[in-house]
């Protein structure tokens, strides 16, 4: 690449990393995942064949049509995992964007309030146009009408041709269940379109490990 294209791509980046802080300007990722990295990952039975992709994603990024889908039980390391990601590739020039899909869901209610500085449509627009999105814990709580109408198809309608990243506590049948019906029962997405782009944009990985969390507890427990 010529220096006058790199140029032009660094400051199309800078204008829309800009963009993207301005929108998510309150930090929507924990402390602990702030920190996370390979280097601090803890492999462990179960977590083989996640930790072999997520290195493979970042190694092969740049010619990727694919992004990943994590799931399996809570605490095993899925989140670290696409965290990982998103701050490599983050570190390396790229546009990356991680959201935790409840925090995301309380932050567009948030643009009703009279004394909110941003739309939905600027999470929208935001969460569409970085190179790499993360929306992590995709499946937890319950979906509304609101959530799928406004927010989440809307958003991964838009990426289209972009990788996104996922990861979610839920088994595939019970992740098309969620986002088929609301908490009352209501179908939401009669036609299984949120479903279907998520499998047809994502390479699919089951994290088989047991709860590192709960390992940690039961040692603190026991005194180990």
């Amino acid at each position: 690449m010529a220096e006058s294209e790199k140029a032009q791509l660094e400051t199309e980046r800078r204008f829309r990393r800009g963009k993207m802080e301005r929108i998510f300007s309150r930090s929507i990722m924990n402390e602990k995942l702030k920190q996370a990295s390979f280097d601090s990952f803890i492999a462990r039975t179960g977590t083989e064949t996640a930790l072999s992709a997520a290195l493979e994603f970042v190694r092969t990024y740049e010619t990727r049509e694919t992004g990943i889908l994590f799931y399996g039980p809570p605490g095993n390391g899925k989140s670290h995992l696409a965290a990982s990601i998103h701050h490599e590739l983050n570190r390396q020039g790229f546009v990356c964007l991680f959201l935790d899909v409840p925090q995301l869901i309380e932050m567009a209610k948030g643009t009703f309030k009279n004394d909110s500085k941003i739309a939905i449509t600027d999470i929208v627009s935001g969460a569409v146009s970085c190179d790499l999105l993360t929306l992590d814990e995709l499946g937890a709580g319950s979906i509304t009408e609101f959530e799928y109408k406004d927010i989440l198809f809307p958003i991964l309608n838009g990426r289209q041709g972009k990788i996104t990243n996922f990861t979610s506590n839920l088994d595939l049948e019970r992740l098309e269940n969620w986002l088929l019906r609301d908490k009352q029962g209501k179908i939401v997405d009669e036609d299984g379109r949120l479903f279907d782009r998520i499998l047809g944009c994502t390479d699919i990985y089951e994290n088989t490990a047991t709860s590192k969390r709960r390992e940690d507890a039961i040692k603190r427990m026991s005194g180990g």
